[in-house]
């Protein structure tokens, strides 16, 4: 089998990566209305979560289907995500600029900063993936940050040191540009889509939340 052919490794990649390109493109696209992050981030999702086991079709049209689909949770959802980072990042820099910062201020941030991570990092697969309440979506991300502790940090640990790949340089973030939303958002596709197996399978009685 030679290195150009259809079924070969190489030919594999260079086609991932330009699906992955082509999806970064239309996420910045449909994130234009800055409003629409959320939906153009479930919609991404949508994509990404078949990505994992290859059965995704042609990448533009199912990102436009979901992303008409999950409009409506997703912009509410990111109307949810945006003031809650934003608060974060407020509290973050009251501690750093600030002098003689109570210690219980410094643990309430991490708390708070907690709370915004599991309820946000599985919600958004939750929505391109399941139909529930939104308010389900969230308690379902939630308990299942919490069931699956171990996945979890090392899925946040992954994001984070993809982001300081992107951060490193002027050519790292260039190439973050590029690809670099959708790498994330791949990333945390493959770890949440074998979770969700997993719950859907009924391997985990503890966890069998997302269908409420």
């Amino acid at each position: 089998m030679g290195i150009f052919s259809q079924n070969s490794g190489f030919v594999k990649f260079v086609n991932r990566a330009l699906d992955v390109l082509w999806l970064n493109i239309l996420w910045l696209l449909f994130c234009l209305p800055i409003i629409t992050i959320g939906a153009s981030t479930c919609a991404a999702y949508s994509v990404t979560l078949k990505m994992v086991d290859e059965e995704e079709g042609y990448v533009g049209r199912q990102f436009v289907k979901a992303f008409k689909d999950n409009f409506k949770q997703g912009t509410i959802m990111w109307l949810i995500t945006a003031p809650s980072i934003y608060l974060d990042f407020l509290m973050f820099q009251f501690i750093v600029k600030g002098e003689d910062v109570n210690f219980l201020v410094i643990i309430g941030a991490i708390v708070y900063t907690a709370l915004v991570v599991i309820s946000n990092l599985y919600t958004y697969p939750l929505i391109a993936r399941y139909e529930n309440k939104l308010i389900n979506m969230i308690k379902n991300s939630m308990a299942i940050s919490v069931r699956y502790f171990g996945k979890t940090v090392f899925l946040c640990l992954l994001i984070v040191i993809e982001v300081l790949l992107i951060l490193w340089n002027k050519w790292t973030l260039f190439v973050g540009i590029l690809i670099g939303p959708e790498f994330i958002i791949y990333t945390v596709s493959g770890i949440s889509k074998r979770i969700f197996q997993k719950i859907e399978a009924g391997n985990d009685s503890n966890s069998g939340t997302i269908n409420q």
